[in-house]
């Protein structure tokens, strides 16, 4: 998905200049699994939106559904019939063993192919933890600016890896000239993208972001100002004609398109002859509207499905 002379998408789906990352490409079309693989940080981002529940260091999330067995991973990838993997947190980097499993476990059911993305605030990382982790596969790389320290990992990891380097930060309003920066100095050591997220509100950050005199959105789910101040950073980025994709993604489209297409894909799969499926996504079975989860699924299948089907799949 190119758009290099030009602006592309829309309000929904957001706006990009440049060409979308891989995981993003796969993002819009349902057929990503997040994995997330603990709440402990150590950054304590103000706007960080992370639920009470996942805060715990061995908090494990195959998208919304709690899992105690990495193989369970396997199983999702089966049921949503996804073509990637996300890993995130808090910081990925704080349960490094579990990071390595997973992408080994992954990497060998189903192939070399099956595209993996990883997110960190580089808190916890090295460059020999980053050189292993494309010694084994990872595809995509996410830094989160939060200090002047991290840009030398990413230069690092520009220079020493195969893997596509990027940078993802949220849009505070006010912080325009301080956005630019980061595009720009992204753009000068050579990562190939820059995500910028609208700000989200939830019960964990609600305090601290009016606390900081920010105002909320007439929706009461994102902060005002936050799209503006992203939509301006595209737009320079195209009139400057940078070489770097920059990619506005609006918080309405993860909920409208992202979270429903993959619950989509999902029921689609699990769903019995007899069912159907809702324009949320969600099963409908007896009438009534159900969340396809793993046990659920994992009932029209005999024992070890999701394995097979990943294997078939490489």
């Amino acid at each position: 998905m190119d758009c290099v002379h030009s602006l592309c998408g829309n309000e929904v789906i957001g706006w990009w200049y440049g060409s979308l990352p891989k995981g993003c490409q796969l993002c819009m079309r349902g057929s990503k699994v997040v994995v997330f693989v603990t709440g402990v940080c150590g950054v304590n981002c103000f706007y960080c939106p992370i639920s009470v529940e996942r805060r715990k260091m061995r908090a494990l999330y195959a998208d919304e559904e709690s899992i105690q067995r990495i193989e369970d991973v396997l199983d999702e990838i089966s049921f949503v019939q996804a073509e990637g993997l996300s890993i995130t947190g808090g910081e990925p980097f704080q349960r490094y063993d579990l990071v390595i499993k997973i992408i080994e476990m992954v990497k060998s059911a189903i192939g070399s192919r099956f595209h993996i993305h990883l997110y960190t605030s580089g808190l916890g990382a090295t460059r020999s933890a980053i050189e292993y982790l494309d010694k084994i596969g990872l595809d995509e790389i996410r830094f989160h600016i939060v200090s002047e320290s991290v840009w030398r990992l990413v230069k690092y990891t520009v220079n020493n890896t195969s893997m596509d380097v990027g940078i993802e930060v949220p849009a505070l309003p006010g912080s325009r000239e301080m956005l630019w920066k980061i595009i720009t100095t992204a753009s000068s050591i050579g990562a190939k993208f820059v995500n910028i997220n609208e700000l989200e509100v939830s019960e964990t950050n609600i305090d601290n972001i009016l606390l900081r005199g920010f105002k909320l959105s007439s929706n009461g789910r994102t902060v005002h100002g936050s799209m503006e101040t992203a939509m301006e950073a595209v737009e320079r980025a195209s009139a400057a004609k940078l070489n770097i994709a920059v990619h506005y993604c609006p918080a309405l489209y993860k909920d409208s398109i992202q979270h429903r297409e993959r619950l989509r894909r999902k029921s689609n799969t699990c769903k019995n002859y007899y069912d159907g499926i809702s324009e949320e996504g969600l099963l409908i079975r007896h009438g009534e509207e159900v969340v396809p989860l793993i046990a659920l699924c994992s009932k029209k299948y005999e024992l070890g499905y999701g394995a097979a089907t990943a294997n078939s799949r490489s």
